[in-house]
């Protein structure tokens, strides 16, 4: 309970639920990462502080605080964000981002294996580059998971963070077997001196934007319209490695990535844009899967980059996709396959230079 005799604020942002719809030309308003060039993309904010749990109220100057696990940093996550900098603007405070590293349901339901698609280290690029002051990335473990939506309100928001205002999603849940909910964050808001805002699903195209959707958009492939969920090109993060050696071989040499193992991957042939920070960003065709045509069993992630003869390895590498050319398929022979690449290239080249951003 807060001590010292803290009167807690009275006046509560009304909760007002029904779905905030965006039409297709809208949602790139809502995102400030809209651009097929994510690497070049340059945002003039102060470097943003990054937090596990050796942190007190002291050092945060009236923050403005909103919780989630925030993967893929969507157009919905993207309206919490916003509504936080309006709120610590006007207070003169900072915006703070409270998610859990690793995600629970990776401590909960290990079994499942829950693939995202934006591992720690692609979630703190896109919340940079959104002008995001402060990140906790609060470890979670089964303590932490055993904790009652009070103690987690008191021990971590209250006593380490002590919040003016806390800005949530209309589903959001805490605490111990979820036992917390939005109107239970309230109600210990008012206990506690802190505000409290719940936003309202957004919808696009008539359907709520959400992390789990746009994920089984990824799993079918279908990047260009998981793109218009999450206000900026579907990306992944990766360093190139020693492969097989198969592209070139054919003439056509590729990139192989090893990704974060927790990364959500679409299989099959793909447009792309590959950003380098050392030299820019250079038109691609990406391949995930198995290469069946040389008996391959494994899944791998190689990329070839047109007109591009340099060395890579050890380098990371973003890669945003752009469209899908075809699905994955065994040819007659590695011939068939080379000539099929060189199609798919050709491909790639008018689809980039349509988009006037390559």
């Amino acid at each position: 309970m807060p001590k010292g005799g803290l009167e807690p604020p009275r006046a509560y942002t009304p909760w007002i639920l029904s779905p905030v719809r965006l039409p297709n030309s809208a949602t790139s308003a809502v995102a400030k990462i809209s651009s097929y060039n994510l690497y070049l993309l340059t945002v003039l904010v102060k470097e943003m502080r990054i937090l596990r749990d050796n942190f007190s109220p002291k050092d945060f100057v009236r923050p403005v605080l909103t919780i989630g696990s925030f993967d893929g940093v969507h157009l919905g996550h993207r309206l919490l964000i916003k509504r936080a900098q309006e709120e610590a603007k006007s207070r003169r405070g900072e915006v703070v981002i409270f998610t859990f590293e690793p995600h629970p349901m990776h401590v909960l339901n290990p079994h499942q294996k829950l693939l995202l698609l934006t591992p720690l280290e692609s979630k703190l690029y896109l919340l940079e580059n959104l002008g995001v002051d402060t990140v906790i990335a609060y470890p979670f473990s089964h303590e932490t998971a055993q904790k009652s939506p009070e103690a987690f309100v008191e021990e971590v928001l209250y006593r380490s963070i002590r919040p003016l205002k806390v800005i949530v999603g209309y589903n959001f849940t805490f605490g111990k077997n979820r036992g917390g909910n939005a109107e239970t964050l309230r109600d210990l808001g008012d206990v506690f001196g802190f505000q409290v805002e719940v936003l309202p699903p957004l919808e696009v195209e008539g359907i709520a934007v959400s992390s789990s959707y746009i994920r089984s958009l990824i799993l079918q492939a279908e990047v260009e319209k998981a793109s218009k969920y999450l206000g900026n090109p579907f990306f992944i993060k990766g360093e190139v490695v020693h492969g097989e050696k198969l592209g070139s071989l054919l003439g056509i040499p590729t990139a192989n990535l090893k990704v974060d193992p927790l990364q959500i991957l679409p299989k099959g042939v793909f447009v792309v844009k590959v950003s380098w920070e050392k030299k820019g960003t250079y038109g691609g065709v990406l391949n995930i899967g198995t290469r069946p045509t040389f008996g391959g069993k494994q899944l791998s992630v190689e990329v070839h980059l047109i007109n591009f003869s340099e060395n890579l390895y050890g380098e990371k590498l973003l890669i945003e996709f752009v469209k899908k050319i075809r699905d994955e398929r065994q040819f007659e022979n590695p011939q068939a396959l080379f000539e099929q690449i060189k199609k798919d290239i050709k491909y790639a080249l008018e689809v980039l230079n349509s988009l006037r951003t390559f």
